[in-house]
């Protein structure tokens, strides 16, 4: 079987941590090279991406927005599918990503947890027959709000019920814990999320490997496409 080769960007924050914790036990994907922002020795530097010199398939960008734009003209020049996971981008960032997902493969989720997917389906069904639909989000500390997940979840569902999604956001745990709930319906990302996250991401890029360019992915389109 050929692996998948990855090359991680944002490779010392949490979940590139975990991701180079946990890539020894899959068979189908590899971490060939990673990038980060300090300069250590077994990393490249977000100044040096035109000095990378591994063989790699697919980017997964989960840095920062500084350097959004870096890492996307980067994908775009090698022609490489691309996995954006990087938080607090700009509209415009945004519209540039779709813009490249015409010209290389890019998957760009709120939601990139396979569980969290079906919660996700259960709220839209849930909403065909409810009003004043309410998500309450309950995060650790230092999360940033709202959630991209919660985001997904309005979108969906004014996509498919034309109904606002009213969303509440705390800020409570000191541990690294991240709770959705829609009346009686929940979803919750325990203190191993980060790990959670990374083996999530290693099928996400093997799913997106021989993808086409042709508009922006999210694990909903992976998974109707996979069936």
């Amino acid at each position: 079987m050929n692996k998948v080769k990855i090359l991680w960007s944002g490779i010392t924050g949490r979940t590139g941590v975990q991701a180079e914790r946990f890539i020894k036990d899959y068979d189908n994907v590899e971490i060939v090279a990673g990038i980060c922002h300090n300069k250590i020795k077994k990393y490249y530097t977000f100044d040096e991406l035109d000095s990378i010199t591994e063989e790699f398939d697919v980017i997964i960008d989960f840095s920062h927005k500084d350097v959004f734009n870096k890492i996307l003209d980067f994908a775009v020049r090698k022609n490489k599918v691309l996995i954006s996971g990087t938080s607090g981008v700009s509209d415009e960032q945004l519209a540039n990503l779709e813009k490249a997902s015409y010209v290389i493969p890019i998957f760009r989720g709120g939601n990139f947890r396979f569980e969290i997917e079906k919660f996700i389906d259960d709220v839209v069904e849930y909403s065909k027959s409810h009003d004043n639909i309410k998500l309450v989000e309950t995060h650790y500390k230092t999360k940033k709000i709202p959630s991209e997940t919660a985001k997904v979840v309005a979108k969906r569902v004014l996509e498919e019920t034309g109904k606002i999604v009213t969303i509440e956001s705390h800020l409570l745990y000191d541990d690294l814990i991240n709770d959705w709930r829609v009346d009686r319906l929940n979803a919750r990302v325990g203190t191993d999320g980060f790990e959670t996250l990374a083996k999530h991401l290693f099928k996400i890029a093997y799913m997106m490997k021989d993808k086409k360019a042709d508009g922006l992915y999210d694990l909903r389109r992976l998974i109707k496409e996979a069936e």
